[in-house]
């Protein structure tokens, strides 16, 4: 299959127009005339990844951090993006225009908390750029109502759900939520925006410290799962849906992708 004709199912998924001003996604390298037999996703292109669709023979890694983000003057010889420029590798990432686009990282990570799916919104809703026919609650985050449920017991159910063993807890635990609020990665910009939307929980990857501190003095519990860990199941099943939507071509979830960090 095409990389071109790729191109247009990861479009239609992820449109490029939701991605924040800020970001680099769609194609970052590689030609869209190219044949493409075989896919891998990933959150990062790490050493270890690279390695891996070296070895399974992918000739396109969707990497949902982009691998190449800021300016370039020169190109180093190292750098794993002209690595794969050598390997004829093609490298996509969809970054916040997955985060922003329906059954996005989000989505995903709503549904892993309980959130009420018909009465979800975005903590940031999209405003457009130039089309006024997005679909309705699409944006940053996703904030909406929970069948009553203790904090502490949530904080269970995010970790069974995403297959965690640790996550970061602060503000009171022991009390119910009827409303929480997620942010997949760096949440930190979105929380006074769910704390004004009523959240009692805010489900994130990252935040600061004094955004903690503020939190908790209002009695709001924050969940931080470290910033990748928020985001990998989500691109996992992002795989599986790209995969249902070209029956020709085999996509598979990275496994050597992994979060940075390690709890000792």
């Amino acid at each position: 299959m095409r990389l071109a004709d790729i191109l247009t199912v990861l479009e239609d998924l992820a449109p490029l127009r939701y991605a924040s001003d800020w970001d680099n996604v769609g194609l970052l390298v590689g030609d869209p005339r190219a044949e493409v037999a075989r896919v891998l996703v990933t959150v990062d292109y790490t050493p270890e990844v690279a390695a891996e669709a070296v070895v399974a023979g992918a000739m396109l890694v969707v990497a949902y951090h982009p691998p190449i983000f800021a300016s370039v003057k020169r190109v180093p010889h190292d750098a794993l993006w002209a690595d794969a420029i050598r390997r004829n590798i093609a490298l996509y990432s969809p970054h916040t225009s997955l985060d922003v686009a329906r059954d996005g990282t989000n989505d995903f990570l709503a549904d892993q908390c309980g959130v009420s799916a018909t009465e979800r919104t975005a903590v940031r809703p999209f405003t457009g750029k130039g089309s006024s026919a997005e679909p309705a609650g699409i944006g940053l985050g996703r904030i909406g109502s929970v069948a009553s449920v203790s904090r502490r017991e949530l904080v269970a159910r995010v970790k069974a759900r995403l297959g965690l063993s640790h996550v970061l807890a602060s503000g009171p635990l022991d009390v119910e939520a009827t409303r929480v609020a997620v942010a997949a990665g760096a949440g930190g910009e979105l929380l006074e925006d769910a704390i004004a939307a009523g959240a009692h929980v805010f489900v994130t990857g990252e935040v600061r410290h004094n955004e903690a501190l503020s939190a908790a003095r209002r009695g709001v519990t924050i969940l931080a799962t470290l910033h990748s860990n928020s985001e990998r199941a989500a691109v996992r099943a992002y795989a599986r849906r790209l995969a249902q939507r070209l029956p020709d071509v085999l996509v598979e979830a990275s496994v050597a992708d992994a979060d940075p960090f390690a709890v000792l």
